[in-house]
């Protein structure tokens, strides 16, 4: 499957003057730095939102879950015991 194109935008931003001079020490391209802290940014984001989703759970959905889990994995047991993988 071919992968989609990556079209960039270019933006303004204003940095502290003593960080981008420390960027620019570690690389001659402030675009690709910019945009690999913003991904990091980004990422980390996504990571806190599920922290809190899952931090955050009511006791009825925890429940649920482990009934779930029992449940499924009792039925998938009982199917393996019944038709065996020959190998």
């Amino acid at each position: 499957m071919p992968s989609k194109p990556t079209y960039k935008q270019s933006i303004s931003i204003t940095v502290d003057t003593q960080l981008l001079e420390e960027i620019d020490r570690m690389t001659n391209n402030r675009s690709a730095a910019v945009e690999e802290g913003l991904k990091l940014w980004q990422k980390q984001q996504i990571e806190e939102q599920l922290r809190n989703f899952y931090q955050n759970r009511s006791q009825d959905d925890l429940k649920f879950e482990q009934e779930w889990t029992q449940e499924t994995q009792e039925k998938a047991l009982s199917a393996w015991k019944e038709s065996p993988v020959e190998y």
